[in-house]
């Protein structure tokens, strides 16, 4: 018998568990340490706005009492950039420094990076945001995934989506993420476009891609 899996909204109980499981697959599934060690920033940026800011759009993947898995939703993305820039970075960039970020080598490979990513055009996305208003992050513990619960995460919150009247939802990942690209696709999701994307990797540097998907009740 296969262990007893489900999906369910956040409680605030979850909380430490979306953030290690944020820092155990940041790297496209695989954990965020081999290319920056501060895992309290990483868990703050990637998760602090869902779990303070907008839990209701927060979903959790649980298997036999444990959290394996989240989606981090949002239904307006100008406000969670607006947020985000407000009480997000600040709070999470001022504990790096407190806890002696800048005396690592891997955040000026990190910073190195997202200049490469500047200069190639990597930025800013053009994501419309009137037709994809709303977005979501997903992660799973490996193990738990190809196993149902990515499309049940991805249906609660695309009902979500529908009750609130919202119009569409964009999602992104990175270019070399086969797996996840196959599967937003499978989702109904469509592409949007590629940005040039460059990060850390060992002692060099790695170009890759970030790509944005799109869905809409309208196509």
């Amino acid at each position: 018998m296969e262990p007893a899996a489900k999906v369910r909204k956040y409680q605030p109980v979850d909380r430490a568990a979306v953030r290690e499981i944020a820092c155990d697959t940041a790297n496209a599934g695989e954990p965020v340490d081999r290319f920056f060690r501060d895992r309290e920033t990483v868990a703050d940026v990637l998760t602090r706005y869902y779990t303070d800011c907008e839990p209701q759009s927060l979903w959790i993947a649980e298997c036999e009492g444990q959290v394996v898995g989240y989606l981090t939703g949002c239904l307006d993305t100008r406000r969670c950039e607006r947020v985000t820039r407000r009480r997000v970075l600040p709070k999470a960039l001022g504990g790096a420094v407190l806890r002696g970020a800048l005396w690592h080598a891997d955040t000026w490979r990190l910073l190195a990076a997202f200049a490469g990513t500047v200069v190639l055009g990597g930025f800013p996305h053009p994501i419309d945001l009137a037709v994809y208003p709303a977005h979501f992050h997903i992660n799973l513990r490996e193990g738990f995934r190809g196993g149902g619960l990515g499309p049940q995460l991805v249906e609660a919150f695309r009902q979500q989506v529908d009750r609130a009247g919202v119009r569409g939802i964009h999602v992104v990942t990175r270019g070399d993420n086969a797996a996840a690209r196959r599967f937003f696709e499978r989702m109904g999701f469509h592409p949007l476009y590629e940005k040039p994307l460059v990060l850390p990797a060992l002692r060099r540097f790695k170009r890759t891609s970030t790509a944005v998907y799109g869905w809409s009740k309208e196509t």
